[in-house]
């Protein structure tokens, strides 16, 4: 049985992180989880006035307080931003500073890269230490005031999955923390600025002293603060933190779903109070829609939540998908306690694709939108590499092709990569192999783009199975100059995304982001997944016969009818122009089917009934 180890890097090129042996079970995740944890609400710039606030226009404030406990890397005032051996600026200059409302009068930065660098010297990975820092207000009177925002801005990057602490406290003794974060991926910049909004009214509301602190344990890169501010809350500010869906039993939130593995999808919204009062009745309403409209509606139970509480909301009803397209989610935050002061951050939007034969956990829709990529293991350098992501599948089906997100870094050009399927044994508590592609060698054109790898065999998969998906290199030069680096793309919950290394060994990562590779259940579709032919199908169930009826006038093409076994029922060909078709079903049994039709102008899929 193979060793299954922890392992949290991200990507090679910033220092060997600690490995961790993980229970076995660890393999597989049980439970719906949110893809990044948003402590913050963003969009808040109806804000009441603030009754206290520090922009920095005078330097760093007399009565403040630094605790540096590294002795080398104190908070500061500046107006440049980091000097670090990874800036921009690269030790020789000065990075760009936040760019916040009052960032040209400075701000304050906190910058370890640079401590570490000109103290410890590179490499980062075995020189660089952690430097505890902190700075902290002088005593806030919030004496006459019954609720208490907290708002900045920041700017920041880190690595090692660290925690960014805002600490709050009456009395100087006892300090309530946030992380302040946001799911933040380790290797990556947050939004410059970020505003960041607290409701600390259970600790300040009413309190003659309250004191506030910034700080970290980090070992590169920076964060920088600007625009402090108190505010009383606006009156029944209910706010939308996030809002994830999840299907099938292990409630994965995927991107893409092919709609022969189509199963009822249901929504999470995250709430907070904002107000400085319990707010009673707060609902989230769920809209799904395509490109013909709404496809679904819904809500949860409403649920009290109590002044700065978060709580998180069930959708009651689920979707389930019919039609291939792209569709925008919309979840909108409310309560029935009064009228919200602050509309500016109730609402939320993302997008799902139902494809015809592609199953993704990322969130791209082309190579452009990678927001990183990853090469190895900063321990296997050199050594071959598999990395990939956790899917269930939902009906018996056979992979036939890979979809791998290939890194535009030219040196990809001229190497070999390859896919594998595998599926997790319970009984041996360990991935099976079930399947690989030959292998494929990145052209100078792949760069950037997502290739699909034919596999060798089609590699089965049942319903209720989890299976891995991998993408591979093969490693070579020590230097790590031959290993391919696969894009990635959004924050994903731990447990979703493994890899192997050169002995075989399985790992999965840390503050994970969603590797772009997708298992595609029919390459003669997933290949033109882009091109989608708009179709409605009707009636529908249908008695004898349906009527599709297409946007586009075809020339040419083919509709197919499939049981859910993925068996051919019916096939007819097009070959004259045709903008609508008839499917003859009066032969065929009860029950569901999917009507495929490809032509010239693209493809569909969609569910249909037969019901005599």
């Amino acid at each position: 049985m193979k060793r299954i180890l922890l392992f949290g890097a991200v990507l090679l090129s910033y220092g060997t992180m600690a490995q961790n042996t993980a229970a076995q079970q660890d393999c597989i995740a049980k439970e719906v989880s949110k893809p990044a944890a948003k402590p913050m609400t963003a969009n808040n710039s109806n804000r009441a006035t603030p009754f206290w606030q520090e922009d920095f226009a005078g330097g760093f404030p007399s009565t403040w307080g630094v605790i540096d406990s590294s002795g080398i890397c104190p908070w500061v005032y500046s107006t440049d931003g980091s000097w670090g051996n990874f800036s921009t600026g690269g030790t020789s200059a000065a990075a760009p500073g936040i760019s916040s409302t009052t960032g040209g009068n400075g701000f304050l930065i906190c910058d370890a890269d640079s401590a570490n660098h000109f103290t410890y010297g590179q490499p980062s990975g075995s020189n660089y230490q952690y430097l505890s820092s902190y700075f902290g207000t002088d005593a806030i009177d919030c004496s006459t005031h019954s609720s208490v925002i907290l708002s900045f801005e920041q700017f920041f990057r880190y690595n090692n999955g660290i925690t960014l602490n805002v600490q709050v406290s009456n009395d100087s003794i006892n300090w309530t923390t946030y992380d302040v974060s946001g799911g933040q991926g380790n290797n990556l910049a947050s939004p410059d600025p970020q505003l960041v909004t607290l409701n600390i009214s259970g600790i300040a509301a009413s309190q003659p002293t309250v004191y506030i602190r910034f700080g970290w344990s980090a070992r590169v890169y920076f964060w920088m603060i600007d625009d402090i501010a108190l505010s009383e809350a606006d009156p029944f500010d209910i706010a939308m933190n996030d809002t994830w869906w999840g299907m099938g039993n292990f409630g994965y939130q995927y991107y893409k779903i092919p709609l022969s593995h189509a199963a009822p999808v249901t929504f999470f919204s995250e709430m907070t109070n904002n107000s400085g009062a319990q707010l009673d009745g707060c609902d989230a309403s769920i809209d799904v829609s395509g490109s013909a409209g709404s496809v679904f509606s819904g809500s949860a139970t409403p649920i009290s939540i109590a002044s700065a509480a978060t709580d998180t909301v069930t959708s009651t009803t689920s979707w389930t998908p019919s039609v291939v397209g792209m569709y925008d989610i919309t979840a909108d935050a409310s309560s029935t306690s009064g009228t919200d002061g602050n509309m500016s951050n109730n609402s939320f939007a993302d997008s799902i694709e139902i494809t015809n034969s592609v199953l993704g956990l990322d969130n791209l829709t082309d190579g452009s939108q990678s927001t990183g990529s990853i090469s190895n293991f900063s321990s296997n350098t050199g050594q071959p590499f598999k990395i990939g992501n956790i899917y269930e599948v939902t009906n018996d089906d056979v992979v036939e092709c890979v979809q791998i997100g290939v890194a535009d870094q030219s040196q990809n050009t001229g190497k070999d990569i390859f896919a594998e399927v595998y599926a997790y044994d319970p009984v041996a508590g360990e991935f099976i192999l079930r399947g690989a592609t030959d292998s494929y060698t990145v052209q100078a054109s792949d760069l950037g783009k997502i290739v699909s790898v034919e596999m060798l065999l089609p590699a089965d998969v049942f319903s209720g199975e989890e299976i891995l998906v991998v993408a591979g290199h093969y490693g070579g030069a020590t230097s790590g100059a031959d290993d391919v680096a696969f894009m990635y793309g959004q924050s994903v919950p731990e447990q979703t995304v493994y890899g192997y290394n050169g002995t075989g060994d399985l790992f999965f990562l840390a503050s994970p982001r969603a590797i772009v590779v997708r298992p595609d259940f029919d390459c003669s579709l997933g290949l033109n997944e882009e091109a989608v032919l708009d179709a409605t199908v009707f009636p529908n169930p249908a008695n004898d016969k349906f009527t599709v009826r297409l946007a586009k006038e075809i020339t040419s093409g083919t509709v197919t009818l499939t049981d859910l076994n993925g068996r051919v029922v019916r096939t007819q060909e097009v070959t004259t122009n045709a903008s609508e078709l008839s499917v003859d079903v009066a032969g065929v049994a009860e029950g569901m089917y999917t009507l495929y039709i490809q032509s010239e102008k693209g493809t569909n899929a969609i569910q249909v009934e037969v019901m005599h």
